[in-house]
């Protein structure tokens, strides 16, 4: 498995956007720690030597952040494999792909800025259950995911990384950085589709501005403020931060 320090991707056949959350400095001078949180695309192109690479180093919890219909259609390779406990927790109750939803025509017609924050303030319980199972499976390797490894898997990591004093600039680049990764990943949706819906398979740095705006506003730009308002303790909250600071 090739790391490439500088933008913490991990080089796994089979995935496309496979980074370590480990590495990142924050504004006081730590570090995130490696070997406990993976974020990634879907594991349904897994390869049996990706699945190796996983298990090995090693990743053992798998948290799937798409709708149960997604997470059936496209299920993981990994969920026969009795190495892997899997969560499936969805922070949005349909695919990007159903683009007769409302609620997609509306993200289509305006930013998917707007749709994260819809999720923030709607899935509330979901994103406590994704936060309590990395939690509950410390200090086991947790990779976490949705179907491209940018939208939803961008919101855990921004709230997780703010959560630990990363700074802006570094949020939101490692959340625009997806789009380089996902190219050869989402080309063929692009192609399929009118140009006005291309931007929802990019991750254009203003949809993570938007998120955390939104967080600025309503939770006094503090992630511990918003992880309150979905249910957690201060003490879940303290526990989640010492398990990710080195």
């Amino acid at each position: 498995m090739t790391y490439i320090a500088k933008t913490e991707k991990l080089s796994i056949p089979g995935l496309f956007n496979a980074r370590e959350l480990g590495g990142m400095p924050t504004k006081d001078g730590r570090t995130i720690r490696t070997h406990r949180l993976i974020r990634s695309d879907a594991l349904d192109h897994l390869s049996k030597e990706g699945i190796e690479l996983l298990s090995s180093y090693p990743v053992s919890v798998v948290i799937d952040l798409r709708s149960e219909s997604e997470a059936s259609r496209n299920p993981d390779k990994i969920l026969s494999d009795p190495r892997f406990t899997y969560y499936n927790y969805s922070l949005l109750p349909i695919s990007a792909d159903y683009q007769t939803n409302s609620l997609i025509q509306e993200t289509i017609r305006t930013s998917l800025g707007k749709l994260y924050v819809w999720m923030a303030e709607n899935a509330k319980e979901a994103f406590a259950q994704v936060f309590r199972a990395i939690l509950k499976e410390a200090p086991r390797t947790v990779l976490f995911h949705c179907a491209h490894g940018k939208d939803r898997t961008g919101m855990i990591t921004a709230l997780l990384y703010l959560l630990c004093g990363v700074s802006r600039e570094d949020i939101i680049s490692n959340y625009a950085i997806s789009y380089e990764y996902v190219k050869d990943l989402v080309a063929p949706l692009i192609a399929k589709n009118p140009p006005e819906v291309s931007h929802i398979f990019r991750s254009d740095e203003e949809n993570i501005k938007m998120f955390l705006s939104h967080i600025d506003e309503k939770y006094d730009g503090k992630a511990e403020v918003y992880l309150e308002s979905i249910g957690l303790t201060q003490d879940e909250i303290s526990s989640l931060r010492d398990l990710l600071l080195s």
